[in-house]
């Protein structure tokens, strides 16, 4: 499973501690200047695997709005080695820079690397300009052929450097894509590579979500004509339905513990929220009846919180219920019409779209429905939101550059960066950080 990869690229060399602390905390001010060389290729680059090391890891760091990258043409200096003593830093202190990010790749086959020609291996070193410091050195290993994905674990190392914090590239996304003339669900890449059919059926298919130990990724299909609800299993590849009612079977939603599915079914005229058992299908619980349109459940990260919108008070507005108290009760106050809530990692707020002058925004609430951030203005529609799994980051689709694309944002909205460029892109979500 190419999203897998990550986790087999091994570190050897463990990183250099530093003890001036960490340089920023906050993701989206783009303060911090970092200058990112070509990668050194002293035993050549056959495969030319350096261009796609730079190119991912250039992404990375920049997608992720802690740095300012300096453009490549300012550089001084040129074709320098990257251990301490083989470069001049007064060449990267001249452009004001404060992160110094050296690498080194060698080829499957080097003698230094893996002469059994298996291996790609890149050092890497990272240095804090303004006073000299190396603040890390390390070789990471991946197999031939694995550029892009040693690229990512590289900005993660980079990120937990710098910042103090995880980074979480190379996490594989699921969103429905219509490059093939038809609506399919596909895995992808947050740099938008990587693309992966999950379905491919030739029909409409919808609204994919990740079981919690992303093993399995469920969503709505149309390819038997009624919207049904299937589950495939990502490791054997078989596919079974889940739920076909007649109506519609959508907007599945995984409890964290993974033995029951939330979703929206229309057996009764209006859409209601239901919860079925995630083996057998079967009902557990009707979570709504009647009072106008309920859809796009979601669980909180403890399971006991369940957000939903429903049409019940005239326009559509963002629910809870509670499982503790077993209430329901309104979270989203503010305009005529907010949809889609999607509860953060640490449960302690939500981001939902919301109807504005412009068209739909996404939002980020807190659980009280107080402190509300608009993520998106007079930027077309931009629906869909998901969070990264350290809760710091939205990804979302976005018109605004005409076909739909996915594009992702700090979770306060002051950095945001385009994924996908191919048209065609929505309903992203995440693959969960690990599981059972």
């Amino acid at each position: 499973m190419p999203w897998l990869l990550a986790f087999f690229i091994a570190v050897l060399v463990a990183p250099s501690a530093h003890a001036h602390g960490f340089i920023i905390n906050v993701a989206g001010g783009r303060d911090v200047s970092l200058a990112l060389p070509d990668p050194q290729t002293p035993s050549g680059d056959p495969a030319g695997d350096a261009a796609i090391l730079w190119t991912t890891l250039h992404h990375d760091l920049d997608a992720s709005g802690y740095f300012k990258l300096i453009d490549k043409a300012a550089y001084i200096e040129k074709g320098k080695g990257v251990e301490p003593g083989t470069f001049t830093m007064d060449n990267w202190s001249l452009l004001k820079t404060s992160v110094l990010v050296k690498t080194r790749l060698l080829p499957p086959g080097d003698a230094a690397c893996d002469p059994a020609g298996k291996k790609l291996c890149a050092d890497v070193f990272v240095y804090y300009v303004v006073n000299g410091e190396k603040l890390l050195s390390t070789r990471f290993r991946s197999d031939a052929g694995t550029a892009r994905h040693l690229a990512h674990s590289i900005a993660n190392a980079v990120l937990e450097t710098v910042t103090g914090k995880p980074g979480f590239y190379g996490v594989t996304l699921t969103a429905v894509g219509s490059q093939s003339g038809n609506k399919e669900v596909y895995l992808l890449g947050l740099d938008g590579k990587g693309v992966s059919n999950v379905s491919r059926n030739g029909s409409i298919n919808l609204s994919p979500a990740w079981s919690p130990s992303g093993r399995q990724i469920a969503w709505t299909s149309y390819k038997k004509s009624n919207p049904d609800l299937y589950v495939k299993n990502l490791g054997s590849g078989q596919t079974r339905v889940l739920s076909n009612m007649p109506g519609i079977n959508t907007s599945p939603a995984f409890h964290p513990s993974g033995a029951k599915v939330a979703l929206v079914r229309s057996k009764d005229g209006d859409s209601d929220i239901y919860v079925l058992d995630a083996n057998s299908g079967a009902v557990l619980e009707q979570v709504t009846k009647g009072g106008g349109i309920d859809v796009a459940p979601n669980w909180s990260p403890d399971g006991n919180l369940l957000a939903f919108a429903s049409e019940r008070s005239g326009g559509s507005q963002v629910y809870v219920k509670d499982y503790g108290t077993g209430e329901q009760r309104r979270i989203t106050f503010v305009g005529d019409f907010n949809t889609d809530p999607v509860i953060s990692p640490n449960g302690d707020k939500m981001a939902c779209v919301g109807r504005s002058q412009g068209g739909f925004d996404v939002y980020v609430v807190g659980m009280d429905g107080k402190g509300a951030i608009r993520i998106t203005q007079d930027m077309a529609d931009n629906e869909d939101p998901t969070w990264s799994p350290d809760g710091n980051y939205l990804v979302f689709s976005s018109t605004r550059t005409g076909r739909s694309e996915l594009w992702m944002s700090t979770a306060d909205g002051r950095h945001q960066v385009q994924l996908t460029r191919s048209g065609g892109w929505t309903q992203p979500a995440f693959a969960p950080n690990g599981g059972s």
